[in-house]
């Protein structure tokens, strides 16, 4: 698989042809052909060689949200850099990880929450929801509805005040609950939807044009949906958030596109329905790159810090 066929037409930028390389040097393979226990190992060891590290002072500290959902209830790590001493009233932003509702965990984006709790400055809640096949949909939006609800009541524990606001974000499908999350959570300050999953029927133009994308292929994202959800409950709101009718009391968004992205046209609906309703939504592309890259500053060095900066900016005007 490369990128030959793309390139008439897209700047394919270097970081992203780079990546691509290295992953295909070290015999990676796409998830489609792996089991789901190499899939999510592959995830992590990804993570851990592209995400790289980043300063940081301040707390790190360990929570379980209790739920009637699982009785080990749902754990969270909370990151309260140094630099929140310096407001008065920091924001706390809820981070939803990516992986296709099947991959993925609070380690893989250890890094970006650092960065966001250090340069907003804000406190950052990086959530473990349930993963599918042994939790099919609605169990991980159950998770993260219960722990925005939770962390609403329990600002003062997490290093904030009362008077902090309240926002939610992730990447992929992280950005599908949280984009969820503010349609059933009322009152949250502003949501980053990171090329954002949002209609699980995917029939948009990008979803043929990048069926094979690097990256997120099409039978990459057949293999999550297998896993995770039934067909027929594609179409209900409670899955696909772009399905819901009342965008009127949603906060704020920034939408991260990925140019060549799969889902990058529904993000783009998106943030088209959240302004036809009235809401205040910016978008920003970051071209030359695909699905997956936000979370893995370490390698994407010029692409991840665009990007990381709006987040930045926008959880501060907000805060």
């Amino acid at each position: 698989m490369s990128f030959d066929k793309f390139k008439p037409k897209y700047k394919i930028h270097e970081e992203t042809e780079n990546y691509f390389k290295l992953r295909a040097e070290a015999g990676a393979k796409p998830y489609d052909q792996l089991t789901v226990e190499e899939a999510r190992e592959g995830n992590v060891a990804n993570a851990k060689r592209f995400a790289g590290t980043t300063e940081f002072e301040g707390t790190v500290k360990e929570f379980t949200v209790p739920t009637k959902h699982c009785s080990d209830g749902i754990p969270i790590t909370v990151y309260r850099s140094k630099h929140c001493d310096l407001c008065v009233a920091p924001s706390v932003f809820v981070y939803f990880h990516g992986g296709g509702n099947v991959v993925g965990c609070r380690q893989t984006v250890d890094t970006i929450c650092r960065i966001f709790s250090r340069d907003a400055p804000c406190v950052v809640v990086n959530v473990e929801y349930r993963l599918a096949p042994e939790h099919r949909w609605p169990a991980n939006h159950e998770d993260a509805t219960c722990v925005v609800r939770w962390v609403k009541m329990n600002k003062s524990l997490l290093g904030a005040v009362n008077r902090s606001t309240v926002g939610v974000g992730g990447d992929g499908e992280g950005s599908r609950m949280a984009a969820l999350v503010c349609h059933e959570v009322p009152d949250l300050g502003y949501q980053v939807l990171v090329y954002p999953s949002v209609d699980l029927r995917r029939n948009y133009k990008s979803a043929e044009e990048f069926a094979e994308m690097p990256g997120l292929t099409k039978k990459m994202v057949d293999w999550f949906m297998d896993h995770y959800i039934d067909r027929s409950d594609l179409d209900n709101a409670r899955a696909s958030p772009l399905l819901h009718t009342n965008f009127n009391t949603l906060p704020p968004a920034l939408i991260i596109i990925a140019e060549l992205d799969a889902l990058r046209d529904e993000g783009i609906a998106y943030h088209e329905k959240l302004k036809e309703a009235g809401v205040k939504s910016q978008i920003f592309t970051v071209k030359g790159v695909t699905h997956g890259f936000f979370h893995l500053p370490g390698h994407f060095k010029e692409c991840c810090l665009r990007a990381h900066e709006k987040v930045s900016k926008f959880i501060k005007v907000h805060s």
